[in-house]
């Protein structure tokens, strides 16, 4: 290719990892000072090289790396007096995996979907400094496609991300290392793998010890259910009891978290809330303390030091992201929640069957009315279920009921009295299932309420009956959510 530029009078110079640091050093002179137009690098120059004055990047090597990507093209995103822009020609298709695009303009190396979908749509609040972004209506469709469907637990990706910042630290990652380090979402590497423990013993040589699939099975249950930081509770009571070894008097818990905590906080532990829980806590004669076999197991140093990094994490994840609770409420607004995270929330004695739950469920003990809103529906489902859950404004909703419902069905009649009867109504949504990473999480939108107006309606199939509800939010969604949910990404 240096040949073709030399033939077209284009002077240039071609450089690789073959090359001496001195003739690394002459091609960037060259390039700085004028004499050459273009430095052909293959394998350097990624990284850990900064010639602002670079203004335009070509792309002539596949990749499929989001690190090689974001090195490559950050070369060019460098400021310079009198650079007012960076072209950048793609031979290759690199550009395909939209979501490469905002990774490399916002610095984020978290792979948070929501974060870089924020920067799509609101890229100058987001970019610090006086930098600009703005993606046109087609980039940011395809954008937010790409992110949809992209996979960020790849195993190639993860362990790049580790390897960087391992080699940045100089030693091994503890979990909060890359949350400090602004790297890679290590929920990313837990979901993938159920604990940091199990990625490291696969792929890191210098581990302490090799952990037993029964430890690894507590720590998978530390890390996926609770290390997210979602209730903090739980993690401050299991912290307390691995790091004190002595038991906690239920009252004292009440008295700590107030009763309704307390109570879902023990379920939790204690492995009762769920059919996939795990005994990490045991419930005796008034008091919490640790069940015999976990605290068995914390006889190995290795295993310990591995339970209070994930409970360290995820204390400090909860202090970082869900301290701003909404009202009265464990959610954060806009936050992303599973059916079972949104149960054990409310504080739900048991996990229900979620066939069950559908588009809502409402539990009699604490009075609460989640209403789960898949806002694009899936053409292949049947037509009685496709519901056409709609958004009138910011603030306002028609939501579709169940089928075959009517204006004298219960829950039709408990809306209708939500004002005297005390029931409480959250809204969770998400776009539509295709989400190959958070297909199961739902944002929080918050309190709504029934407005009182219902309407019986028949669905497509000219038989089954529903009811159209309408409902007030408290809080008008968040401009770029909503920008979101409403975008059609087949345009």
């Amino acid at each position: 290719m240096r040949r073709r530029f030399a033939k077209g009078g284009i002077p240039s110079v071609a450089i690789s990892g073959e090359s001496s640091t001195a003739e690394r050093d002459e091609a960037i002179r060259k390039l700085e000072d004028g004499e050459i137009k273009y430095i052909f690098s293959v394998d350097i120059m990624n990284e850990g090289v900064d010639i602002p004055s670079v203004n335009q990047i070509v792309m002539l090597r596949k990749t499929e790396s989001a690190i090689v990507f974001v090195q490559q093209l950050g070369r060019g995103l460098r400021k310079h007096e009198g650079k007012e822009f960076t072209l950048v020609l793609d031979f290759i298709g690199n550009y395909q995996q939209n979501y490469l695009v905002p990774i490399a303009l916002s610095g984020d190396r978290t792979y948070n979907k929501d974060t870089l979908r924020k920067v799509v749509k609101e890229g100058s609040s987001v970019i610090p400094g006086c930098s600009t972004i703005t993606f046109d209506r087609v980039s940011e469709k395809r954008v937010f496609k790409a992110l949809e469907e992209g996979r960020f637990s790849d195993a190639r990706l993860i362990k790049g991300e580790y390897e960087h910042l391992k080699q940045v630290l100089g030693r091994i990652p503890s979990l909060c290392d890359f949350d400090e380090n602004e790297a890679i979402d290590p929920l990313i590497i837990i979901k993938k793998y159920g604990s940091y423990a199990a990625f490291l013993q696969r792929y890191e040589k210098s581990v302490a010890s090799t952990l037993s699939e029964a430890k690894l099975e507590y720590l998978k249950f530390i890390s996926t259910k609770l290390a997210s930081g979602k209730r903090v509770e739980d993690l401050l009571m299991l912290k307390d009891l691995v790091s004190n070894r002595i038991a906690v008097t239920f009252a004292s818990a009440m008295e700590r978290f107030g009763f309704a905590h307390a109570c879902s906080v023990r379920n939790m532990l204690t492995g009762s809330f769920s059919t996939a829980g795990k005994d990490v806590v045991a419930f005796e004669d008034g008091e919490l303390k640790l069940s015999h076999s976990f605290a068995a197991m914390l006889g190995d140093p290795y295993f310990e030091s591995c339970v209070m990094d994930a409970l360290d994490f995820g204390i400090a994840r909860a202090r970082s992201r869900y301290s701003n609770r909404y009202k009265e409420t464990d959610f954060v607004l806009n936050e992303k929640y599973s059916r079972e995270d949104v149960a054990r929330l409310l504080n739900w004695n048991k996990e229900p069957n979620y066939q069950n739950i559908g588009g809502y469920f409402y539990d009699q003990e604490t009075k609460t009315f989640p209403v789960f809103i898949d806002y694009e529906k899936d053409p292949s489902i049947s037509i009685t279920t496709q519901y056409e859950d709609r958004f009138v404004s910011d603030r306002r909703l028609i939501a579709i009921s169940k089928s075959n419902r009517s204006l004298r069905s219960n829950e039709i009649t408990r809306l209708a009295e939500a004002d005297s009867n005390g029931m409480k109504c959250y809204l969770f949504m998400r776009k539509n299932k295709n989400d190959k990473d958070n297909g199961k999480e739902f944002y929080f939108l918050g309190e709504m309420r029934p407005t009182g107006e219902f309407t019986q309606i028949v669905m497509e199939d000219g038989k089954t009956s529903a009811v159209e509800i309408v409902y007030n939010l408290e809080e008008p969604v968040r401009h770029d959510l909503y920008d979101y949910f409403l975008s059609d990404f087949e345009d």
